[in-house]
């Protein structure tokens, strides 16, 4: 009798999906709606479906993404043994290119960063490689769940700042060790809410109930990132503590509903969730551009980055490698004379006024910018830098021995010698 093959459960991927597409929506959302309060309405950042959508996204996304990261985790020794490869050798990388982008186009920004303070999105991938590389050790005491959340409320009494990102490496990771003792049964019993639909309406209306709240009562947007403590952001200690437990229910309360709604069927989100790196490190540039340049600018490098994933696309379609690389070398080149010959120049720091041209023009360009940041081009683009000409050999092997038990590595130079026939 043949063994019956595991089916692969597509709704992580889906899951991922919806979590990364998230990332640039709110981005996007906050520094667009920077410019429309300071152009025409004070206020508008909080107090308006920007808000809310800020608010939504940053009380649920990086709290899943700690969830399934941690969910994907229950193998610490494996867990341990990727942490470098996979997480910190990418972070390492992107902060060098920050820094080297923030001195060579004098933006202001790489001035003040160094490897020690994460820049902008970059702190998840440091908070992540701490948290898979200590894992092994943190699951030896018995109370670390418990511990965990006690991290979580005491990060808003700490002075914490960017370095170290120590402040969110405190305020997820409960969320990160709930997915590792999440167990694939207790997964299942949650998902049999979906027997219940009136209870997810429910808990959905309470969900959105509680964002509109936060929209007019709770703290400054600023807040929701969790990195700075009570007193810097101006909320007292009792507040801050309140609002850490609201955000605690209300993250928890997203996983179980999304984990209930979405398809365990394939669909185009989960090509979207297999390839979520490219658009976590790459979004960044746009999401720069619109906070130093305007939505204007930002919209058209949105519709610049979705013409060469239309390239790659038909390349990977027709193969024809000539015509691509034409196409491609006179893109940029276009691309380099449209942002250097002054007719952009009058969109500078302006965006719409009008609502019903400024919410299509900022979720259209997050959406699109995501979606086409998944195709061929800038994943290859991503693996180049991340697994090409930087991985120097011995790099790639001090990076996979790092953190092995000491048995472990001369175990693995028996067995090599064997292979090769040395001793």
């Amino acid at each position: 009798m043949r063994e019956k093959i595991k089916e692969r459960d597509y709704m992580f991927d889906t899951f991922r999906s919806i979590l990364m597409l998230s990332i640039p929506v709110s981005h996007f959302t906050k520094a667009s709606a920077n410019w429309y309060q300071s152009l025409y309405q004070s206020g508008f950042a909080h107090e308006s479906f920007c808000g809310f959508m800020y608010i939504t996204i940053n009380v649920f996304v990086m709290p899943a993404f700690m969830f399934l990261s941690g969910y994907f985790s229950q193998k610490p020794d494996r867990a341990r043994e990727t942490a470098f490869r996979s997480i910190l050798w990418p972070y390492l990388v992107f902060t060098t290119i920050t820094m080297i982008a923030g001195y060579g186009f004098d933006t202001g920004i790489g001035h003040w960063f160094s490897y020690l303070t994460p820049p902008f999105a970059l702190w998840f991938l440091f908070a992540l490689f701490l948290y898979r590389f200590f894992l092994r050790d943190i699951i030896k005491f018995p109370w670390a769940l418990p511990m965990s959340i006690i991290m979580m409320f005491a990060a808003g009494a700490l002075p914490f700042n960017d370095y170290l990102a120590l402040g969110r490496v405190f305020s997820y990771f409960p969320f990160f060790l709930i997915g590792y003792y999440c167990s694939k049964e207790t997964l299942d019993r949650i998902r049999t809410l979906k027997r219940h639909p009136v209870i997810l309406v429910l808990l959905a209306a309470a969900l959105v109930g509680c964002s509109i709240w936060l929209v007019f009562t709770g703290p400054r947007l600023s807040w929701f990132l969790l990195k700075d403590s009570a007193e810097t952001l101006g909320v007292s200690l009792w507040d801050d503590f309140c609002y850490r437990g609201l955000v605690f229910c209300l993250a928890c309360g997203w996983i179980t509903l999304m984990v209930n709604i979405l398809p365990s069927k394939r669909n185009f989100l989960c090509y979207v969730g297999t390839n979520t790196m490219p658009i976590y490190i790459f979004h960044l540039g746009l999401r720069h551009i619109i906070k130093i340049k305007g939505l204007y600018l930002g919209a058209i490098s949105a519709l610049i980055v979705a013409w060469f994933s239309l390239i790659s696309l038909t390349h990977h379609k027709h193969n024809n490698w000539p015509l691509s690389v034409t196409v491609t070398v006179l893109s940029i080149a276009g691309a380099i004379w449209l942002w250097n010959c002054g007719l952009l120049d009058p969109l500078v720091g302006k965006c719409p006024k009008n609502l019903w041209i400024f919410y299509p023009m900022v979720y259209g360009s997050a959406l699109l910018t995501g979606i086409s940041l998944c195709a061929p081009f800038w994943v290859k683009l991503y693996d180049i830098l991340t697994e090409g000409f930087p991985m120097l050999p011995f790099t790639v092997r001090w990076l996979q021995n790092f953190g092995k038990p000491k048995e472990e590595k001369n175990a693995e130079a028996t067995d090599d010698a064997k292979a090769t026939g040395t001793k």
